[in-house]
């Protein structure tokens, strides 16, 4: 067995080769997951019914893939085949599919190929595990290998995780092989979500215009556009004539104060005339009173020279005296007679301000109704023109029509939207290029300090674990089992039941020993167990017999009794086993998918009687829907196995695993005339010697639902 590693690589080799994958398989492609869905209380994709691989990475992208648009990274928990999304922020329309990064499931060759020093492996090749003695957990804490023989509910499932969760809190590092939900977590980035709302903005608005483009089918803008003016005029002139007459009452109030303006000029020009001689004479007494004043003067300067002691020219002076005395007086009577005719200079200032008043409030009147007149023309001019091009009825139609669709705004939306377009194009391809980049390594996986997983783990094949648990190694084939241990430094346990539906080989591939030894078998059948009574026999294995499930054998559940199992879990054992009876109709899926109780099962003979109830099942997505092989390793209160879509006779063991799925109550839907005639030992005729109520499933066979708030739950 020297070469046990090699010949186990070749031939997981020979089998992903005739699988179509390759045994290094690329871990960066990525993989359409499908649509996402609104249950009611989160984002989800429905993968029931399929076994996805253990996510890497996971995006929500369109339908050509995370590299050819916008790729928004989103925290997943997968459970029982439904992909529970958290809240992935902004997210742009196109967005509508999730993909992922999917761990290589077959890289078993590698690890088989770059084991190093791994005794534990090579005692298990060769059908040699050390010795089983004790309590089955404490196997979990000694060195060695060994192995766990269990039925369906045997609590190997719950062993093997206490004994994982102890052994982690005294340090170990420990991996666990089983089934359990898968948990991605994505780290918050405010760089980021600011990317994806700048992407969500500028997909809504391309979006918007293959929208926008359907809406405006037909609309002819520069039509609308005229009618609008013409509708605009008639508007414009209703109010011009509003206008109009406010305008021909300012003219007339102008064109009245023009009238006074003109009135009071005259009589200040008539005041003004009046007054001339009046003037005159105050200038001729202005005049007279000057030279009044030059005489006294004079007077007095003759009266000083006159008053002298003699001189020559004394009598010269004197006869001058006297005539400038006679000048005076005639002056002063001058100045009498034009005092009393003449006006005074107040009068004759109020009355040159008068008339000058006069010409200034007349030129503003003017003004004001040239303005005023100048207005009511052009009112009068602009309503004409407006009054011109009255809107017909057709015209008033069509306008209403446009506006009652929003069509004109739609219109201005869409040339908005049209012109950013190109600079949004080059903008796009730069924020999906950064958010690509702020996506990597975002989504990490929470196995908390035990290492869970249903595969084998992904990374470093030279990775060790101080102790290997590993759950269902009655369906996991050899080489991954082997693989496994190898990775273990001194402690495996290797737990299943060998009555489990086996490793799946393609026809091709049945003929081909090596891959038939290596991927074809199980850990047990490779160390001689085949039965119960094989398992205890073998130094190697534990035996679990107490079980927890509904069961069909009866002689099973008495005999787990008298190997020593707890009565009352042999009770619970036998369960309540409910056959619905068809009589031969046609089933009605929806109606027996509504009256399902939450978080029950329905396990169907293959792939496409799967598919039909899963699409029954809409939106119900509490409940787990699959074949035997997708739903082992799973336990339910109530499980739903179809009897109907096929009778199950080459599926012996996918039907032992599927009705042993229930721990409350296994439902068979079949015709029970069927089931009576069936031949001993088949599958059918398992179930028709079951101790079970008969009862017709066009009656309410099936217990309503519990009533639930949960807006997921929603029957057909």
């Amino acid at each position: 067995m020297g070469n046990w590693r090699h010949e186990a690589a070749e031939a997981v080799g020979t089998e992903t080769a005739h699988s179509g994958g390759t045994e290094q398989a690329a871990e960066d492609e990525w993989h359409d997951l499908g649509p996402v869905r609104d249950s009611g209380d989160g984002l989800v994709v429905d993968l029931r019914g399929t076994r996805p691989g253990r996510l890497l990475d996971v995006r929500l992208a369109g339908a050509a893939g995370p590299r050819d648009g916008a790729a928004v990274p989103v925290g997943v928990r997968l459970r029982r085949g439904v992909l529970r999304l958290d809240d992935p922020g902004p997210l742009p329309a196109e967005c509508d599919r999730v993909w992922a990064r999917i761990a290589v499931t077959d890289h078993r060759a590698s690890i088989l190929r770059e084991l190093g020093f791994a005794p534990l492996a090579d005692r298990l090749a060769t059908g040699r595990p050390d010795r089983a003695h004790g309590d089955p957990k404490r196997a979990c804490f000694l060195p060695g290998v060994r192995l766990i023989r269990g039925g369906p509910g045997s609590g190997k499932t719950t062993l093997l995780n206490e004994a994982a969760d102890e052994l982690a809190r005294d340090g170990f590092r420990v991996l666990l092989l089983t089934r359990t939900e898968q948990v991605l977590t994505c780290v918050p980035d405010q760089a980021r979500l600011t990317v994806q709302q700048q992407l969500a903005d500028l997909s809504a608005a391309e979006s918007r215009l293959p929208e926008l483009r359907e809406l405006l089918r037909g609309f002819d803008r520069g039509a609308y556009d005229a009618v609008r003016r013409r509708i605009d005029d008639q508007l414009r002139a209703d109010e011009l004539e509003q206008q109009l007459t406010a305008a021909q009452r300012d003219y007339d109030v102008a064109a009245a104060d023009l009238a006074q303006a003109r009135q009071e000029l005259r009589r200040a020009r008539t005041d003004w005339a009046g007054a001339s001689d009046g003037r005159r004479k105050l200038t001729e007494l202005r005049a007279l009173t000057a030279r009044l004043a030059d005489v006294d003067a004079e007077l007095a300067r003759l009266h000083l020279r006159v008053e002298r002691r003699p001189y020559r020219g004394k009598n010269r002076d004197r006869k001058a005296l006297y005539r400038t005395e006679r000048e005076r007086d005639s002056l002063r009577q001058r100045i009498a007679a034009c005092g009393d005719e003449a006006i005074t200079a107040e009068r004759a200032s109020a009355l040159d301000t008068a008339l000058s008043d006069a010409h200034h409030r007349l030129d503003e009147a003017a003004r004001d109704e040239s303005e005023a007149y100048t207005r009511v023309q052009k009112l009068h001019a602009k309503i004409a023109q407006l009054r011109s091009t009255k809107p017909s009825e057709q015209d008033m139609r069509f306008h209403a029509e446009c506006v009652r669709r929003g069509l004109p705004d739609r219109q201005t939306e869409y040339d908005d939207l049209a012109r950013a377009s190109a600079e949004q194009a080059a903008r796009r391809g730069q924020l999906e290029e950064r958010l690509w980049w702020l996506g990597e390594g975002a989504c990490v996986a929470t196995d908390g300090p035990v290492h869970r997983c249903d595969t084998l783990p992904h990374g470093d094949a030279n990775t060790r674990f101080d102790v290997v648990l590993v759950d269902d190694a009655g369906s996991r084939p050899l080489s991954e089992v082997l693989a496994a241990v190898g990775l273990a430094r001194h402690t495996a346990v290797v737990a299943g039941d060998p009555d489990s539906p086996q490793p799946w080989l393609g026809p091709e591939l049945r003929d081909e020993a090596a891959v038939r030894r290596w991927c074809g078998a199980t850990v047990f059948t490779h160390c001689g167990i085949r039965t119960a009574e094989d398992a205890r026999m073998h130094g190697g294995c534990y035996v679990l017999t107490a079980s927890r499930r509904v069961s069909l054998d009866r002689r099973a559940a008495d005999a787990a009794t008298t190997e020593g199992a707890d009565p009352a879990e042999t009770t619970l054992r036998r369960g309540h086993v409910v056959v619905l009876d068809t009589a031969g109709e046609p089933v009605r899926h929806a109606g027996v998918i509504a009256s399902l109780p939450r978080g029950s099962a329905v396990i169907a003979p293959h792939r496409t009687a799967a598919a039909h109830w899963l699409e029954a099942a809409g939106r119900r997505y509490d409940l787990a829907i699959g074949t035997a092989r997708t739903l082992h390793g799973e336990e339910f209160d109530a499980v739903l196995v179809d009897l109907v879509s096929d009778d199950w006779h080459a599926r012996t063991r996918a039907f032992a695993s599927a009705t042993s799925r229930a721990g409350g109550t296994l439902y068979l839907l079949a015709d029970a005339a069927a089931l009576a005639s069936a031949a001993p030992g088949t599958p059918l005729g398992r179930a028709g010697e079951a101790d079970a109520e008969v009862r017709p499933v066009g009656d309410a066979g099936v217990p309503a639902p519990r009533a639930t708030t949960d807006p997921a739950v929603v029957t057909p």
